[in-house]
C-alpha cells in the first residue's frame, strides 16, 4: 500500500488532544505567508499567516526519524514553494508546502547544523550553503542533493560553527565568510562556474577571540559591517581586515542565541530566554560608503559620539511557563518590506513580533531614560496548536470519542492495530484495557451525519489483564496464515506479554520474561525451523528479545546481555541465527534452537553480517524509539507487512471470485486492503491519533471481486460478461492452454486453501460458544434485525462479521467524505435518499502520501481561514476588521447570538447552508470588534450557544466542502477526484449498488429486502409491478452514480469557482494515462482531457512549451529514455519504471538519471495526448484562405502541418517505446510502453507521416499474438496482468488506426505479405525462420481486425480490393481453405459480389478497381495473376457452379464478360489460360455520387450456362454463354 502505483487517501482522526510540537527550527517564506516549524520528534508544521497576523496551521509532514535541525528554503521560483529539511542524523528531505508532497530525500553521512539557501551568480536557482558537524562548507543543490561545491581548509581544518555569502560590490563573485569552533575566519571565492571545481580551498584566514560562534552575518546593506554572535557576548566586526570595531555582552542569567541586521546600523540579537533586544549601533565607528549616506542625524547625537551600541527595544511575552528548552528563533524580512522576529518554544507555540519603525527622536528619548526599563514590544501573534483545537467549534474526532463509558473519557490510547481480515480495530489504553471494536461503523459514528449507527449499536469487547498501560499489539494471522485467526498478543508497561484469544475475550496464557516495558513485537520469517515458525519476537526496554513459542506456551530463547538498546533484528533462518544489533553497533548472534550466544561482533564484520542476513527475511525494524513513531511504520513496518500477507495468503473473500469455469483469466492480485488503519503519534507520551488510509485500487477490485462472486456463471453471462464456450471466434481453440489449465489448478488450490482458513475460523467461533448465520453475521450491529437471520445472532454482538459488508461501507465512508457536498443541491439529495452517502459531521483532515512512507497530514482549524474570508465576503466585512488590535489571537472570530434575539427565529434554508445562494444577513452571526470570547468554551455553555456553535459547525462543514477542500493542493486534488470518478464508475457498472441501510428499504410496501450489497432480493412476487419497481430503481441508481462521476469530472472547476480551485495536476494524470486497474485508468484519462480543453487553446500552448524540452531527443543522450540501454547504470530494478509512471520516485536510488528520466516519460505521454487528441484539428492547406471558423480549434503549436516539430519528434519517442527491445532500463509491458501504444492508436492520423508504419504495425501485432488465450473473456474490471494488459492495449490501438486509416493498414500489410511470400518462395530452408514471424504468428489478429473493417466501412475495402484478399489468402490456412472452402472460413468477405471462390478447382477470383480480374491458386505462397478485362472497376465476379466458366461485370463499360477459366489440353497439360470467350453491352446504369457501388447489382448462375444480373433497382437480366 505504499505510494507505488495504487492511489492512497489518508483521513486523519486527531482526537481531542494536540500532537507535541516541541519546535526545533523556524522559517519563513521570502512573502512571509506561511511560517514553517521542525520539532524534535522529526516532524515538521506548515502554518498559514494571514495579512493581519493570524496563525492557521496548515499541515503536518512527517518523514523525518529524529529532530530536525535546520529548515532552508528550496527555491526561488513562484511555481514551486519548496522548503528543505535536515535532522539530526543526517537525512534530507526537499518538501513542496503547498501540498506536503515530498519531492525528493537522501541521507547524508554529514550532519548539518545550519543551511542558508542563496542565489549564487552563475546558478538558476537556490543552492545550499551548508556547516555542520564536518570540517567543510557544502555547497548544495536542492533539488538532487548532489553536493555542488566543497569548501575544504588547508590551515586549521576545524567543524565550522557558522557562516555566510556575500557579493562584494566591485566583483561578480561570491564570496563565502565563515569562522570555525576555535575562532578562526575562512575567506573563499567561489568560482564562476559551477562545473571547474569540485573541491575548493580558502583564500584567506585569520584567528579571532570568538569561540564556538551562533551565528555570523554580513550586512546587506553595508558589506563591511559583520555580526558574529557568541553566547557571552556579541560582536561588530570590520569585514575587511576583521578588526573588532564594537562588542556588547550578555544579560545576567541569559546567553545570546543568535542575530541579525535590521539596517545599516541597527542589530537585533536574541536569547537563550526567548527574548529579542533591538540595539542601535554607533555610526561614527562603522566603516564604509553606506554609513556615511546614512540619515543625518541630530546634532545632539554628533555631539554624543557613543563608542557603544545601546538597546532601543525588547520583545518580549511575558508569559508565566518556564520554558523547557531554548526557543528557535530567526528574523524574517518580506519582500514587502515587512520585517518581524519568529519564535518557536518547546510547547508548540509560534510567537511573532513585527518590528516598528523607530525614529531617532524616539531612540534619543529611550536613552534617556534609565537602561532598566526598555520599551516592550508584545507580540502580533501567539498560538499553539493546542489553542487552534481548543477554538473549533467541536474538537476532532477521536476513533473512541463518545463510544466509552463516561468515567473513561480522560484514557488515552496507547496503541492500535487494526484486523483487515475481520475489519476490526484493537486499541490499548494507559489503564491497561484493550477494546476491539468494528473499525468502519466507527469512522462512520466519528465522521458522518446517520441515524443509522448509535453508540449503543456498535459492538464492543473490552480485554482486561495488564497493569499499566499497553505498549504494543500483534495480530500474528496479519502477518502469516500459519499462525491461529483468534490469536492476538498485547505487551505492557508491566512487563508482560498476554496472549489472548480475541473471538471469546479469553485470556489464554501471560508469559513474564522480559525486565523492562515491552516496546515492540514481530513475527519470524517464514523459513524459520518448525518450533520457531509457531513462536513470535517480543523486545522490552531492558535490551532483551524473548522468542514466544504460542504452541507451547512458553519462552523458547532469553537474548539478554545486550548492553545497548536494541536497534534492528534480522535472521538467518538456514543457520539457525536470530542477529540482534544495538543502537552502539555491535551485533550479537544468537542460535535459536539452544539459545547460545555464538559470538559478539563489532565494526565493519558487523555492518557485513547484517547487510548478508537472509533478507528474504522480516523488514528491517527500527526499535530504538520506544513508540514506532507513524514513518517508521510507514517505511519499514506496515507496508512490508501488508505486502506479504496479501502475497501468502489469497484471503478467502477474495477468492470468491474466481469462476469455475471456462480459461482463467491473466489477473494481477492487487497487494492490500481497501483500509487500513495506522496509529499515529509525534511522542512517545501522546495518545495515538488515527490515520485511515484508503487504497482505491484495492476497493475497486474487492468491490468487483464481491459483485462478481454472487453471480452465477449463467447470469454472468446473460450479462455480456462471458463469451458461452461455444461462441468463440472461429479461430480460438475452445480446449484449455497448459498456462490456462495450470491457472486454473492454482486457483482450485488457492480455493480449497481459503475454505480451510473460512472453516477454522467458522470453528473457533463456534467453540468459544457463537454461532455465525451465514452472510447476516452483522446484522445485529447493522442497527435492524432482519427476519432471516436467527435471534441469537442478533443478540451476539461479537460474531466475527463476513468480508460482505466490510467493503460497501469502506466505500461508503469513502465517497461521503470525498463528495463535493453543497455544490449541487439536488445531487445531494439524490446522494442522500438514493444512493446512501451520509454528509460529513465536520471539515475532515486529509492527508497526502509521497515517495517512501514521507506523508502530509492536514491539521484541523485551517479551513477557518477560508470561512472567515468566504462569510466575511457574504457580509460585505472585510476580514481585517473581524479581529482589530487584537495581539493574542487565539480564538477567532466567534458567533455571537444573532442580533434577532431569538435562535429559533428563521430556519437556515438548504439552499442558503450549502452556500450554493448568498446567506441571508440574519443567519450570518457578525462578532463585535475586538470581542474576545475565549470563554465560549467552559463547560458550561449555555444550551443557545450549543445551537449557535452546531449551526455555525455546520456552516463551516458546507464552506469546507464546497471550497477549502479545493484549494488545499493540487495533489490532493487530483488524487480526490481520481478516486471519486473511478468508484462512482465502479459502483455504476455493479448491480443497484446503494449504500442505503436495509432498514429503509424495508419500509417499502413490496416487501423489498436488500441481500449482499444493496442488490434487492424480493420476497413478494407481485407479478410485473416490482420488476418494474427494481428497474427503475437501478436505473435510478446508475444514473445518480453517473451524475456524480460527471460533476467531479467536468463540471467542478466552474461550479467551485476558479480562485478556489487548484486544478488536477497534469502530470499526475499522464503518469496514470495507462495505470494497471482499468477504472482508474479511464479516470485519469477523462480527468486529463477534460483539464485540457478547460485550459484552452493558450493553456495547452503553455502546457506543449513546460514539457516539449523534456522530450528525449533534446536531453542530454546518456539520461535519454532513448539512448543505447547499455549506457548508464544498469542497477534500476523495474519497479522504476512502473513507478516512473506511478508518480512516485523509486526510493532506493536518488539519481539525477532516474528524475529525468521520469520527466521524459511524463513528456511522452503529455505531448502524445495533446498531439493526438487536439494536433488534428486543421486541414490540409486547401482551406488556408478561409477564415478560421469561430469556435473552430486550432491545433497546437508544432503538431500543425507548418511547424511541425513535435509531432515528429513526439512520434519517435512513441515508436521507440512501442518498438525497443525489453532492457534493465526499460522492460517489457510496463505502464510508459503501454501508453506509447495506446497514443500511438489514438493519434494515429496526426503521427502518420512520421512513422515507419510497417514496423508499427508489426510491432503492435506481435503484442497480440495469442491474445484470445491472453485476454480474458471476462470484461469486468479488474487488474490485467502486464502482458495481458499489453495485449488489450494493443489490439484496441490496432482497431483505431484500421478504421482511422483503412488503406494504409491494407496497403501496409499486403506489402509485408508480398514480401514474406517472395522470402518463402525463395528459401526453402529456412522455412522455421519464417513460421516465427509476427506475420504468421499474428494471422488470427490480422484477421480479427479485417472483420472489424468489413463491417465498418466496407466502401474503403472495395477500393483496395485485391489488397485486402492478399491479407485474406496470407492468413487462412490452406488446408482448412481447401477442405471447407471461403465461404466458411471467412464469411465476412464473401458479402462482397467482386469476389468468388471455386471449391472444384480450388481458385478465388477478385475483381480489381483498375478493370483487372485477379486469380489466386490455393497453394501455399502462390503469387496472385493479374489479367486485363474491363475499362473500369469491376463489381461483380462469378464462378459457375462446376467452376469451368466465370463471369464478371463492369457499371464503368457497362459490359458483361465470360471467360473460360482453364484451357481444354489434355491432363491439363501446357499453359493453362483464361481466356474471354463471350461479351454482352448491358444497358447503363445510372450511377449518382450517392450510389452505394457495392450493392448496385449482383450475378446469379442458375444453371453451368445461364447467368442473372441483378440490378438495385430490382431488374433482372438473363444472360447465357
Amino acid at each position: 500500500m505504499s505510494g507505488g502505483s495504487s492511489i492512497v487517501v489518508p483521513m486523519v482522526l486527531w482526537g481531542k488532544y494536540a500532537p507535541t510540537h516541541c519546535i526545533s527550527a523556524i522559517l519563513s517564506t521570502p512573502d512571509m505567508k506561511n511560517i514553517i516549524t521542525g520539532c524534535n520528534d522529526g516532524q515538521i508544521c506548515i502554518w498559514d499567516l494571514t495579512d493581519n497576523g493570524q496563525l492557521y496551521p496548515r499541515s503536518m509532514l512527517f518523514g523525518h526519524t529524529t529532530s530536525i535541525s535546520c529548515l532552508a528554503l528550496g527555491s526561488n521560483q513562484t511555481t514551486q514553494p519548496y522548503i528543505v529539511s535536515a535532522s539530526e542524523n543526517g537525512e534530507m528531505c526537499l518538501w513542496d508546502i503547498s501540498d506536503g508532497r515530498c519531492i525528493e530525500h537522501t541521507k547524508m553521512s554529514q550532519v548539518h547544523t545550519d543551511m542558508v539557501s542563496y542565489h549564487f551568480s552563475n546558478t538558476k536557482d537556490y543552492r545550499l550553503v551548508c556547516n555542520g558537524y564536518y570540517p567543510e562548507v557544502l555547497i548544495i543543490n536542492p533539488l538532487s542533493f548532489e553536493v555542488m561545491i566543497c569548501l575544504s581548509s588547508k590551515v586549521v581544518p576545524d567543524w565550522i560553527s557558522a557562516c555566510c555569502v556575500l557579493r562584494p560590490a566591485t566583483k561578480d563573485d561570491d564570496v563565502v565568510l565563515a569562522i570555525s569552533n576555535s575562532g578562526t575566519v575562512k575567506v573563499w571565492t567561489l568560482p564562476s562556474s559551477e562545473i571547474k571545481a569540485k573541491i575548493v580551498f580558502e583564500d584567506e584566514s585569520k584567528q579571532i577571540r570568538c569561540l564556538n560562534a551562533q551565528t555570523l552575518t554580513c550586512c546587506s546593506a553595508n558589506q563591511r559591517t559583520v555580526l558574529i554572535v557568541c553566547s557571552k557576548y556579541w560582536q561588530i566586526y570590520d569585514a575587511s581586515d576583521f578588526t573588532l570595531l564594537c562588542s556588547e555582552s550578555n544579560r545576567v542569567g541569559e546567553r545570546w542565541c543568535g542575530g541579525d541586521f535590521i539596517s545599516v546600523d541597527r542589530v537585533i540579537v536574541w536569547s537563550n530566554e526567548g527574548k529579542g533586544y533591538l540595539y542601535k549601533l554607533p555610526t561614527n565607528l562603522l566603516k564604509g560608503k553606506a554609513v556615511n549616506g546614512a540619515d543625518p542625524r541630530s546634532s545632539e547625537y554628533r555631539h554624543h559620539q557613543p563608542t557603544s551600541p545601546h538597546a532601543y527595544y525588547i520583545l518580549d511575552i511575558y508569559s508565566e511557563q518556564q520554558l523547557v528548552c531554548t526557543p528557535a528563533m530567526v528574523f524574517a524580512k518580506s519582500i514587502n518590506g515587512r520585517k518581524g522576529l519568529l519564535r518557536g518554544d518547546s510547547d508548540g507555540r509560534v510567537v511573532i513580533w513585527m518590528l516598528p519603525e523607530v525614529s531617532e527622536k524616539q531612540m534619543t528619548l529611550v536613552r534617556q531614560e534609565s537602561f532598566d526599563r526598555l520599551p516592550a514590544l508584545p507580540p502580533k501573534t501567539s498560538t499553539t496548536l493546542q489553542d487552534i483545537w481548543d477554538s473549533l467549534y467541536k474538537y476532532p474526532p477521536g476513533v473512541l470519542e463518545g463510544l466509552c463509558a463516561e468515567d473513561e473519557h480522560h484514557l488515552r490510547i496507547t496503541s492500535t492495530i487494526y484486523i483487515p481480515s475481520q475489519g476490526k480495530m484493537v486499541c490499548g489504553r494507559q489503564n491497561g484495557s484493550i477494546i476491539i471494536l468494528p473499525a468502519t461503523q466507527s469512522i462512520i459514528f466519528q465522521l458522518l451525519e446517520n441515524n443509522q449507527i448509535s453508540k449503543d449499536s456498535i459492538s464492543q469487547q473490552m480485554l482486561d489483564g495488564h497493569d499499566g498501560r499497553v505498549t504494543c499489539l500483534l495480530y500474528p494471522f496479519n502477518e502469516s496464515t500459519r499462525y491461529e485467526p483468534q490469536h492476538l498478543l498485547s505487551g505492557g508497561a508491566d512487563f508482560s506479554v498476554i496472549l489472548w484469544d480475541i473471538f471469546s475475550g479469553y485470556k489464554i496464557h501471560t508469559f513474564t520474561v522480559h525486565g523492562g516495558e515491552l516496546t515492540q513485537m514481530i513475527v519470524p520469517p517464514a523459513n524459520c525451523n518448525l518450533r520457531i515458525l509457531s513462536s513470535i519476537c517480543s523486545v522490552a526496554s531492558d535490551h532483551s528479545v524473548a522468542l514466544l513459542s504460542l504452541k507451547e506456551r512458553k519462552c523458547i530463547l532469553l537474548a539478554g546481555r545486550h548492553l545497548f538498546p536494541v536497534h534492528t533484528i534480522r535472521w538467518r533462518p538456514l543457520d539457525d541465527f536470530m542477529v540482534v544489533s544495538c543502537n552502539d553497533g555491535t551485533i550479537y548472534v544468537w542460535q535459536m534452537e539452544t539459545g547460545h550466544l555464538d559470538r559478539v561482533v563489532q565494526g565493519i564484520t558487523a555492518e557485513e553480517i547484517l547487510n548478508n542476513c537472509d533478507e528474504n527475511a522480516a523488514p528491517m525494524e527500527n526499535l530504538t524509539n520506544p513508540s514506532l513513531t507513524l514513518t517508521q511504520a510507514l517505511k519499514r513496518r506496515n507496508f512490508a507487512t501488508f505486502r506479504n500477507l496479501a502475497q501468502q495468503k489469497l484471503q478467502s473473500h477474495q477468492n470468491q471470485q474466481q469462476l469455475s469455469q471456462g480459461p482463467k483469466a491473466d489477473y494481477v492480485k492487487p497487494t492490500g486492503f481497501p483500509m487500513l488503519i495506522q496509529g499515529v503519534r509525534t511522542n512517545t507520551h501522546d495518545p495515538d491519533a488515527h490515520v485511515v488510509f484508503f487504497d482505491t485500487e484495492s476497493l475497486i477490485v474487492q468491490l468487483l471481486t464481491e459483485e462478481f462472486a454472487l453471480l452465477s456463471p449463467g447470469e454472468l453471462e446473460a450479462r455480456g460478461l462471458l463469451t458461452p464456450v461455444i461462441e468463440r471466434p472461429s479461430g480460438s481453440q475452445p480446449e484449455l492452454s497448459e498456462a490456462q489449465q495450470k491457472i486454473a489448478g492454482l486457483i482450485a488450490k488457492a480455493k480449497e486453501k481459503a475454505d480451510t482458513i473460512g472453516q477454522k475460523i467458522q470453528d473457533k467461533v463456534q467453540t468459544s460458544g457463537l454461532s455465525v448465520g451465514g452472510r447476516d453475521t452483522s446484522t445485529a450491529s447493522r442497527g435492524s434485525i432482519i427476519s432471516t437471520a436467527s435471534t441469537t445472532d442478533a443478540t451476539r454482538p461479537d460474531s466475527i462479521r463476513l468480508q460482505t459488508n466490510i467493503t460497501m461501507e469502506i466505500a461508503q465512508i469513502f465517497m461521503s467524505c470525498l463528495h463535493a457536498w453543497g455544490l449541487d443541491p439536488d445531487l445531494d439529495k439524490l446522494c442522500l435518499n438514493k444512493l446512501g452517502l451520509l454528509k460529513p459531521q465536520s471539515p475532515i483532515s486529509f492527508g497526502l502520501l509521497s515517495r517512501q512512507g514521507h506523508m502530509s497530514l492536514m491539521l484541523p482549524g485551517w479551513h477557518k481561514r477560508v470561512c472567515h474570508s468566504e462569510l466575511a465576503d457574504l457580509k460585505g466585512v472585510s476580514v481585517s476588521k473581524i479581529r482589530q488590535g487584537d495581539v493574542k489571537t487565539v480564538s477567532f472570530a466567534e458567533p455571537q447570538q444573532p442580533p434577532g434575539g431569538s435562535v429559533s427565529g428563521k430556519p437556515t434554508l438548504l439552499a442558503q447552508r450549502m452556500g450554493s445562494m448568498p446567506f441571508d444577513d440574519e443567519e450570518l452571526y457578525s462578532s463585535d470588534d475586538g470581542a474576545n470570547n475565549d470563554d465560549a468554551f467552559d463547560d458550561s455553555i449555555a444550551a443557545p450557544e450549543k445551537h449557535i456553535n452546531a449551526t455555525a459547525l455546520q456552516q463551516e462543514t458546507g464552506i469546507f466542502s464546497t471550497k477549502a477542500r479545493w484549494q488545499i493542493s493540487s495533489a490532493v486534488t487530483t488524487q480526490h477526484l481520481l478516486s471519486v470518478i473511478s468508484v462512482a464508475n465502479t459502483m455504476m457498472s455493479m448491480s443497484c449498488a446503494s449504500f442505503l441501510m436495509k432498514s429503509r428499504r424495508k419500509k417499502k410496501k413490496q416487501g423489498v429486502v436488500t441481500g449482499h450489497a444493496g442488490i434487492i432480493v424480493t420476497d413478494v412476487p407481485d407479478g410485473d409491478n416490482t420488476d418494474d419497481m427494481l428497474t427503475m430503481q437501478q436505473a435510478q441508481i446508475k444514473q445518480g452514480w453517473s451524475l456524480l462521476a460527471a460533476l467531479h469530472c467536468v463540471l467542478l472547476p466552474e461550479l467551485v469557482g476558479a480562485s478556489h480551485y487548484k486544478p488536477p495536476l497534469l502530470e499526475m494524470l499522464a503518469r496514470r494515462w495507462q495505470d494497471r486497474c482499468l477504472e482508474i485508468r479511464e479516470a485519469g484519462q477523462a480527468l486529463l482531457l477534460a483539464e485540457l480543453r478547460r485550459i484552452g487553446l493558450e493553456g495547452r500552448k503553455a502546457i506543449v512549451d513546460e514539457w516539449s524540452p523534456f522530450l528525449p531527443m533534446y536531453v542530454d543522450p546518456n539520461l535519454s529514455l532513448l539512448s543505447d540501454a547499455q549506457k548508464g547504470e544498469e542497477e534500476d530494478d523495474d519497479e522504476d519504471d512502473e513507478s516512473m509512471m506511478a508518480g512516485d520516485l523509486p526510493a532506493h536510488k536518488v539519481s539525477v538519471s532516474f528524475e529525468s528520466r521520469r520527466k521524459q516519460a511524463t513528456a511522452i505521454v503529455m505531448l502524445g495526448v495533446v498531439g493526438a487528441e487536439f494536433g488534428h484539428e486543421i486541414e490540409p492547406s486547401r482551406r488556408k484562405h478561409e477564415e478560421p471558423k469561430k469556435g473552430g480549434r486550432k491545433a497546437p503549436e508544432g503538431f500543425s502541418l507548418t511547424n511541425y516539430s513535435l509531432a515528429r519528434h513526439t512520434s519517435k519517442a512513441l515508436t521507440f517505446l512501442l518498438l525497443t527491445p525489453p532492457s534493465s532500463r526499460l522492460p517489457a509491458h510496463t505502464p510508459i510502453r503501454r501508453a506509447a501504444i495506446d497514443l500511438i492508436g489514438r493519434g494515429f492520423t496526426v503521427w502518420e507521416p512520421y512513422l515507419d508504419v510497417s514496423s508499427v504495425l508489426l510491432g503492435l501485432l506481435e503484442l497480440c499474438i495469442d491474445s484470445d488465450q491472453i485476454v480474458p473473456n471476462v470484461t469486468y474490471g479488474l487488474p490485467l496482468s502486464p502482458v495481458a494488459d499489453a495485449c488489450r492495449t494493443a489490439r484496441h490501438a490496432l482497431s483505431l488506426i484500421a478504421t482511422a486509416r483503412p488503406a494504409a493498414f491494407i496497403i501496409t500489410m499486403a506489402k509485408e505479405v508480398a514480401r514474406y511470400n517472395a522470402q518463402a518462395q525463395n528459401a526453402q530452408s529456412q522455412h522455421t525462420h519464417l513460421q516465427n514471424l509476427v506475420l504468421v504468428r499474428a494471422r488470427q489478429e490480422i484477421q480479427h481486425i479485417l472483420e472489424l473493417m468489413v463491417e465498418k466501412m466496407p466502401n474503403d475495402i472495395a477500393d483496395i480490393f485485391v489488397e485486402t484478399v492478399d491479407v485474406v489468402v496470407h492468413c487462412l490456412d490452406m488446408g482448412q481453405l481447401k477442405s471447407k472452402g471461403l465461404q466458411e472460413l471467412f464469411p465476412a468477405i464473401c458479402r462482397f459480389s467482386m469476389v468468388s471462390a471455386c471449391n472444384q478447382t480450388k481458385r478465388i477470383w477478385v475483381g480489381a478497381k483498375n478493370g483487372s480480374l485477379a486469380l489466386y491458386e490455393m497453394k501455399q505462397h502462390s503469387k496472385c495473376q493479374l489479367i486485363s478485362a474491363h475499362q473500369g472497376p469491376v463489381i461483380a465476379v462469378c464462378v459457375n457452379p462446376d467452376g469451368k466458366y466465370l463471369c464478371t461485370f463492369s457499371h464503368v463499360d457497362s459490359r458483361l464478360k465470360f471467360w473460360q477459366t482453364a484451357s481444354s489440353s489434355i491432363f491439363g497439360i501446357g499453359s493453362q489460360q483464361t481466356k474471354c470467350i463471350r461479351q454482352y453491352s448491358v444497358p447503363k446504369i445510372e450511377v449518382t455520387p450517392l450510389t452505394n457501388i457495392l450493392k448496385l447489382v449482383r450475378l446469379v448462375w442458375i444453371d453451368n450456362k445461364t447467368v442473372v444480373l441483378l440490378t438495385v433497382d430490382g431488374s433482372e437480366t438473363k444472360f447465357s454463354i
